[in-house]
């Protein structure tokens, strides 16, 4: 799909969004959580999954190499064109398609739909929200699974680090800043990085809409699905208030 209209936050899912969190989507944390989704999932190996929003395919590969047909689909060219060369690499095959998650190209065709690490909530209004949601169903078989991974906003609410400093291994610092706004619901994540040699530029990062349990599971109804069940984390753990992750499992209604 051509001449999409890229939006703002979209400059930042390059170069500097994939060292601010090295230590997070890491290969090790990418093998853990797809182990997880594979539990979960209840699909048989050759289903048919859509990784929303894929990036570089970390787990689109994996998911792969355990026999699933797995379409990966994200904003971001240079992440498909990364995703390439790592199916290559690892030897799998997958189908890259470049769109935006509100128009997606498909109609009842996948088995199951998974979003991970909080991929969901960057758009401008929670309306653009729904739009995604009512795509995810109408690309999913009927009686299709829908597996979304979100950060969980209560224990966004508090444990928020305000600052915090990180250090790549080759010298490179990103200063993060994180801004909460509750009475929209958001979190506004800015950056100041500084290269190996001195230089230092602002990264304004990107605008996260994080939503409650109850807040989510009334917009998948709203959109076709039946709740299923809900995890705190990749270990199959219990949700609570406490949780990190807020993974939520459903099924499309009919």
């Amino acid at each position: 799909m051509a001449d999409l209209d890229v939006p703002g936050y979209m400059e930042f899912f390059g170069n500097d969004y994939l060292g601010a969190y090295r230590e997070t989507i890491t290969p090790e944390n990418a093998a853990v959580e797809t182990a997880f989704v594979q539990k979960v999932l209840g699909v048989p190996p050759g289903a048919e999954i859509l990784d929303l929003c894929c990036g570089h395919a970390r787990h689109a590969v994996l998911l792969a190499k355990t026999g699933f047909k797995v379409t990966g689909l994200d904003l971001s060219q240079q992440y498909l064109d990364q995703a390439a060369m790592n199916a290559a690499l690892a030897g799998v095959a997958l189908e890259l398609v470049h769109s935006d998650m509100r128009q997606l190209p498909f109609e009842a065709r996948f088995d199951a739909v998974v979003n991970l690490f909080t991929s969901f909530g960057y758009l401008d209004s929670g309306d653009e929200d729904m739009k995604v949601l009512h795509e995810v169903s109408k690309a999913l078989k009927p009686g299709g699974r829908f597996l979304i991974d979100l950060i969980n906003w209560d224990w966004v609410v508090a444990n928020n680090l305000v600052d915090e400093r990180k250090v790549h291994p080759n010298g490179t610092v990103y200063q993060e800043h994180r801004e909460l706004n509750l009475v929209r619901g958001t979190i506004h994540n800015s950056f100041v990085v500084t290269t190996p040699d001195g230089i230092s530029y602002p990264s304004d990062g990107l605008t996260i809409r994080l939503y409650t349990l109850a807040e989510l599971t009334g917009m998948l109804t709203d959109a076709g699905f039946a709740f299923e069940v809900v995890y705190g984390g990749y270990e199959s753990e219990p949700y609570s208030n406490d949780s990190r992750r807020m993974i939520v499992m459903a099924s499309k209604s009919g």
